[in-house]
């Protein structure tokens, strides 16, 4: 029964949400979407809730899964379709979508996988923001969805995440930020990133923690708050000095993190 109700909504309501969604897109977002991507754990939602507070950007609070999974494709302008982009448009039917925003900003850590698809898809007409943690730091990170001690990211996740987002950092589509520097230098940082979008840095930016539409999120274990360097070093702490053996012992993750520039 459940294969049959499966069927169904993948022959009627993905193909309604799809034509609507594609509808609300073209109607309200003129500008180049916007994806935030990078291992888990690395500062996404702190990222999209800066975003979320400029008047021309619409954040997408849910990571959407959107486009981790494709179709190949003939006789089109792209060689692959998002199979599940439905779930963003869903979002766009579900939704009231601000007056005056002119792009759409989604961040699926795991979009990081399918950078080429999303490019080739947009034809290049779109920016991605690829944010770098201290993979120490990230490998220590717990989830608030889970209680007790609970590392959340394997190591060669990371590993694998950071270096398919590095293959295009020299691309025009593509800025690199570093966590680190984002919260240290929260100002310089994040102008920087409004450059390569393209946009004014406003006073809605400066006071983001107000004005943003990301006011909680699954992935903090507390509401918006201003941006701190509490998060950096954690790695330090005695109760991690297992994961810390097992970090420097992966090879391929202490050359990565020698590259990056951590000490």
């Amino acid at each position: 029964m459940n294969n049959l109700i499966d069927l169904v909504k993948s022959v009627t309501v993905n193909p309604l949400f799809r034509l609507l969604g594609k509808y609300l897109e073209k109607k309200h977002f003129t500008d180049k979407p916007i994806f935030i991507a990078a291992s888990p754990r690395s500062g996404t939602t702190l990222l999209l809730s800066i975003l979320g507070a400029h008047p021309d950007i619409y954040a997408i609070p849910l990571q959407t899964y959107a486009f981790n999974k494709w179709t190949p494709v003939r006789n089109r302008n792209y060689k692959h379709f998002p199979t599940r982009i439905d779930r963003l448009y869903r979002y766009f039917v579900y939704h009231k979508i601000k007056p005056g925003v002119t792009r759409w900003c989604e961040k699926t850590p795991r979009h990081i996988q399918s950078i080429p698809q999303i490019v080739d898809y947009y034809n290049h007409q779109v920016k991605i923001i690829h944010i770098i943690r201290d993979g120490r730091d990230v490998a220590v990170s717990s989830h608030p969805k889970h209680t007790g001690r609970h590392y959340w990211v394997p190591i060669n996740r990371w590993v694998k995440d950071v270096k398919l987002g590095l293959q295009f950092k020299n691309e025009p589509f593509m800025h690199t930020v570093y966590y680190e520097k984002l919260v240290s230098d929260h100002i310089n940082e994040t102008k920087k990133i409004f450059a390569f979008l393209e946009e004014n840095y406003t006073d809605s930016v400066e006071n983001w923690v107000r004005e943003t539409n990301i006011k909680k999120s699954i992935h903090w274990k507390e509401k918006v708050q201003n941006v701190h360097t509490k998060a950096i070093g954690r790695w330090q702490a005695e109760e991690h000095k297992n994961k810390m053996e097992e970090f420097h012992n992966n090879k391929a993750a202490v050359q990565l993190l020698n590259e990056l520039g951590y000490k």
